[in-house]
This record gives structure tokens, C-alpha cells and sequence, in this order.
């Protein structure tokens, strides 16, 4: 699910498109997958987070959601720290699926969750300083190796 939605993210919508009408229609965990991909394809972080966490998911998609769940945050953390010198915490926290509003009154538990990751906490000026991230270009093998495993999720969850 991760190359899913991410690396092939553009093959994964044009497939979504692909599937007939009947199928999707009656299928929960395709309509449920079609909100999940729609959110991360309009960059809305708060409605991927809802959608993974509050949406009904059979008990065998469950681990593959929550894992998705913590790789889509590790991925938006390394976007958030290269693309912000300074943030504020209730945008951070919107971006990474927890509470802005408890963020932006510096709740420590919260605070904690970005200086564990070697972000700097400015009490005076309440922003966030990301730990700077290198851009490293990543590697992929064979495109094909995401349509197939689509293919196969798709063969085996949804029909």
C-alpha cells in the first residue's frame, strides 16, 4: 500500500478509474481505499489520517491501513522537515495526523513528539525548528513491481 499511494500514485488514480462501477460500488474497502487515495492525491493530510483511522477496515486490511498510517507519517515528516526552517506547532501537528489545538497551547507530549525527532522547540517565539533533512533521491526498481502489487491486493481484498 505505501508504493501504492505514493510512488505510483498517478498509475494507482488512473486503475481506481479502471474498475467497473459494480465492483467499486459494492466493495467497502475499495470505496474506502478510493477516500484514502483521493486525500493523499489533493495533499490533505488531516483527511488521509481520518480516513486511515476512522473508516470501518476489514480485519484483514487492518495491519496494511496502520502500517500505511506510520509510513505515510514518517514520509510527511521528512517533507515538513525539509520544506520548513520554522513552523508552528499546530501546522506540524496537522500535517503529521495529531491534535493542532493541543499542539498550539504546547502540549509537552506533543512538543515531545518533534524534539524526539531532533526538531528544536522555541518556548519564546512557540515554533518548531525542523532538523534539517538532506534530499536523497530514492530508488526504485521496476515500476511494474506496484502495478503488480495492486493487482494482486486488488485480486485478493476485492474480488
Amino acid at each position: 500500500m505505501p508504493s501504492l499511494l505514493h510512488r505510483y500514485r498517478y498509475e494507482a488514480r488512473a486503475l481506481t478509474q479502471r474498475v467497473p462501477q459494480s465492483v467499486s460500488q459494492n466493495d467497502p474497502s475499495l470505496q474506502n481505499c478510493s477516500v484514502v487515495l483521493r486525500a493523499v492525491w489533493q495533499r490533505n493530510y488531516e483527511q488521509v489520517y481520518k480516513a486511515l483511522r476512522e473508516l470501518p477496515w476489514s480485519e484483514q486490511l487492518k495491519p496494511i491501513v496502520s502500517k500505511y498510517d506510520a509510513h505515510f507519517q514518517e514520509k510527511t515528516f521528512k517533507e515538513v522537515s525539509r520544506a520548513y526552517e520554522a513552523i508552528r506547532p499546530a501546522a506540524a501537528a496537522s500535517y503529521l495526523g495529531l491534535d493542532p489545538d493541543l499542539a498550539e497551547q504546547g502540549d509537552p507530549a506533543i512538543i515531545q513528539k518533534f524534539t524526539a525527532r531532533e526538531w528544536k522547540w522555541d518556548k519564546e517565539t512557540k515554533l518548531l525548528h525542523p532538523k534539517p533533512i538532506p534530499v536523497v533521491p530514492e530508488t526504485t526498481g521496476d515500476p511494474s513491481q506496484g502495478l503488480d502489487q495492486i493487482m494482486a491486493l486488488i485480486s485478493k481484498y476485492g474480488g
